[in-house]
């Protein structure tokens, strides 16, 4: 594909991913058109961004985008003991309804073409749904209304599928390649309640965690975990008794319930593709979150950018190369690891040794930031085990002297 200004592509799904890709193609003359029926919606997450996201794309430091910067977290283990420790870069949450319309929003001024409508087909000149190497032009169908006569867009040069893990485009794409690393997401935005500081809590057996992510003028609480593993009815009682203790009954009520399903990173690259002669999946469509954290917004964003630039260079096959060189080891290594990660011996350890050891502290910090990286985890905090000692050993001896002169 030539960066030619008559190149048409459409982008089905507007949210972070989606609409960063548009922006990015129409600002240099790209005829883009983003379909989308919602102006304004929320979803199922905590809408963290971490500050790696926030120094790759600084423009969401904006007036017109209300968000809360977080400073603290209060980590709990399965049996109960608490870690509270100061976060050294800040982690910003956005309602994403407000983060939605922001982004589509910037994708518009920059020319992209907003068509509110939901797309339920499309279809590629010579080819059956999903295209084949040499077809012609893509031409969607999308109603603006249910019940009513969808209506043809075309001709595009390129397709994007931004539309996440439960929309249509991937499966019409890869027919039968359904994603094996899902889970499942269920929670509740709590009105009128936000605290200055993220909560994070694991379970025995659980190959997730609960969350709990203040906004500017409500909360997300949710949790997450391995789809079926365990039922969702076993993951809503977790999340009603910890809701039960932290918040009066009045905020409750008016609390309204979200579902959803996360995809995550296979342990294996080669296992998913995301893109084809003409098409290419970004964000949750592609499966490209992060199997631990579920973290999404950032690598939706972060994938929207990369096929942009594959499409304005000329080289469309240039942006799966691009998301192996920047992503998509770290996060295979992530989900080949996850069992060891949530195994309660290991999470009972680190947070007895956060709420003893400022240096554990500060790894935690950088996990969530995104500073430290998956694979490189184990070798530091190897490194910090005579320092951690010495802390340790010392707060001890200053513990026993203590006693020793007051007895």
């Amino acid at each position: 594909m030539q960066p030619e200004r008559e190149r048409a592509v459409a982008v089905i799904g507007g949210g972070p991913g989606g609409a960063q890709c548009a922006l990015r193609l129409a600002e240099v003359g790209f005829r883009v058109t983003v379909f989308e029926p919602r102006a304004h919606f929320e979803k199922a997450c905590g809408g963290g961004i971490p500050i790696r996201g926030m120094h790759h794309f600084p423009f969401l430091v904006d007036a017109r985008l209300p968000g809360k910067e977080i400073r603290e977290c209060l980590i709990v283990s399965p049996s109960g003991r608490e870690a509270r420790f100061p976060l050294m870069d800040p982690l910003y949450v956005f309602s994403r309804a407000d983060l939605h319309s922001f982004m589509l929003a910037r994708a518009t001024t920059a020319g992209a073409v907003w068509a509110r409508a939901r797309v339920v087909s499309f279809q590629r000149a010579g080819t059956e749904s999903g295209g084949g190497p040499g077809a012609g032009a893509w031409s969607v169908r999308a109603s603006s209304h249910p019940g009513e006569d969808a209506s043809t867009f075309g001709p595009f040069d390129f397709l994007v599928a931004a539309d996440g893990a439960s929309g249509s485009a991937r499966r019409r794409l890869l027919p039968g390649e359904e994603p094996k690393s899902v889970s499942q997401g269920i929670g509740y935005y709590v009105p009128g309640v936000s605290e200055e500081f993220i909560t994070l809590k694991f379970y025995q057996r659980l190959h997730g965690y609960l969350w709990v992510f203040p906004r500017p003028d409500h909360s997300s609480a949710g949790i997450c975990a391995s789809l079926g593993d365990p039922p969702a009815a076993a993951l809503k009682n977790f999340m009603d008794e910890f809701l039960k203790e932290r918040y009066p009954a009045a905020a409750l009520e008016r609390a309204q319930r979200y579902a959803a399903l996360i995809p995550g990173a296979p342990s294996d690259p080669r296992a998913r593709r995301a893109q084809g002669d003409g098409w290419a999946l970004i964000g949750d469509a592609a499966g490209f979150v992060d199997p631990l954290t579920r973290e999404g917004i950032y690598y939706a964003m972060l994938s929207g950018d990369l096929l942009a630039e594959a499409l304005i260079a000329g080289k469309p096959d240039l942006y799966s190369e691009a998301w192996a060189r920047h992503c998509a080891r770290e996060l295979s290594w992530a989900a080949a690891h996850g069992d060891r990660f949530f195994d309660s011996r290991f999470i009972e350890r680190m947070v007895s040794l956060c709420a003893a050891s400022p240096a554990i502290a500060r790894v935690l910090s950088d996990l969530i930031a995104g500073r430290q990286d998956y694979r490189s985890l184990k070798r530091r905090l190897l490194l910090l085990t005579p320092r951690v000692g010495a802390h340790l050993l010392g707060r001890f001896a200053g513990s026993s002297l203590r006693r020793f002169r007051d007895s």
